[in-house]
């Protein structure tokens, strides 16, 4: 399980550093290859829903297997695209199997922590954060030993491939998650509600926010404050590894204080974050408010899709969620872009800011200080609107 987290993280940066070598070719501006990345992203969304409503009735493991045949198949194809349309449609069909990846991998993690016991999310979360880590620092490490794009991709995607579906493979045998939808309710029906509106709406600021960090913090660093092109490198690497150790620490944090506090402590370490880096107008202050802002938004999106697995069928919820947030990520980065063409570009990542905060007023849905084995019961009543049951001491 951790693995399949890991490789889906590994694959998806491992290329991000060769960008520049399958652009060359090509001869694309910077718009139009604006454009071609917005394949992945947008095939992504399009797939999620789908493949939460697929999950009613095909196990995670058989989905996840299937999906990682294409993706593997599809991202050494970039380098022989002969125009812009080619690589985004290519680009769209790999997106696409993440996506259905993702909604797999998540709603099985989810099942796993159900039958365990205990909180797993965030380390599965952080598995796939040290995936991206390893995978950008191998295609860096490529692109600085001469090693062709078209070599590291077949050879990245052989190996995925092969882990992928080894590791797939593990996935629980005994069948689809259970159902908690009541009985005779429709199973593919997604059971809207306050609650889910609202973790769709946390993982749209957070997955924004992400996105605003990956896009935007070394031309913040660079052309708002002045830093020099290699330091400005350093504020994202900042963030993600300040993400990473807060997902290896997370599950322990949501124990000890519970989802609901943690996810509103961590949403306000993250809206003090973006203030350091944006008020302060100093690179030193700006990377510390990074790495802030990294491990403000390590614990979101697990704790928000562990509660989304609550509402009904797991596989629609989550998708649902993983929907939106992508859409954050799809959307925030496109719309700073065009904001700070016309209000500067601190100015623009404000709004990112803004979104961060609504996070904090929204973690009332989530659970208070229970363990994964004593929720239910409060889970319910919290989507039904009751007041939640106290746990037996």
């Amino acid at each position: 399980m951790v693995a399949v987290f890991f490789l889906l993280g590994a694959i998806s940066a491992s290329w991000a550093a060769r960008i520049p070598a399958i652009r060359a070719p090509l001869h694309l501006s910077s718009q139009a290859l604006g454009l071609a990345l917005l394949g992945p992203a947008a095939g992504a969304v399009l797939a999620m829903p789908l493949a939460g409503a697929v999950l009613v009735r095909v196990r995670a493991r058989r989905l996840v297997q299937v999906a990682f045949i294409p993706l593997a198949g599809a991202l050494p194809l970039v380098t022989v695209v002969g125009n812009v349309w080619q690589l985004f449609g290519v680009l769209f069909v790999w997106g696409s199997c993440v996506g259905v990846i993702d909604v797999g991998m998540n709603t099985e993690a989810v099942a796993v922590q159900d039958g365990i016991g205990r909180r797993v999310m965030s380390g599965f979360h952080a598995s796939y954060s040290v995936g991206g880590l390893v995978g950008a620092a191998a295609g860096a490490g490529c692109a600085w030993a001469g090693v062709p794009v078209r070599t590291q991709l077949v050879v990245v995607s052989l190996v995925v491939l092969a882990a992928g579906m080894v590791a797939a493979d593990h996935f629980d045998p005994s069948g689809r998650p259970p159902s908690r939808a009541e009985p005779g309710a429709r199973a593919t029906r997604i059971r809207w509600s306050w609650v889910l509106v609202a973790l769709s709406v946390m993982a749209f600021a957070s997955f924004l926010a992400e996105g605003a960090a990956n896009d935007w913090s070394a031309v913040y660093l660079h052309s708002s404050l002045g830093t020099s092109a290699g330091l400005a490198g350093v504020g994202y690497t900042g963030f993600a590894i300040a993400m990473t150790l807060g997902r290896l620490w997370g599950d322990r944090l949501a124990d000890r204080w519970g989802p609901r506090r943690l996810v509103r402590v961590s949403s306000a370490a993250a809206s003090l974050g973006w203030g350091v880096a944006l008020l302060l107008n100093s690179a030193p202050a700006a990377l510390a408010g990074l790495i802030l802002l990294g491990f403000g938004l390590s614990s979101v999106v697990p704790n928000v899709f562990s509660q989304a697995s609550r509402l009904g069928q797991p596989g629609p919820a989550i998708a649902v969620v993983t929907f939106c947030g992508y859409g954050g990520l799809l959307a925030g980065p496109a719309a700073i872009g065009t904001l700070a063409g016309a209000v500067g570009l601190p100015a623009a990542l404000s709004v990112a800011a803004g979104l961060s905060a609504t996070i904090l007023f929204l973690g009332g849905v989530l659970s208070p200080r229970q363990s994964p084995t004593l929720r239910t019961q409060n889970d319910v009543v919290l989507h039904e609107g009751r007041p939640p049951v106290a746990p037996r001491s």
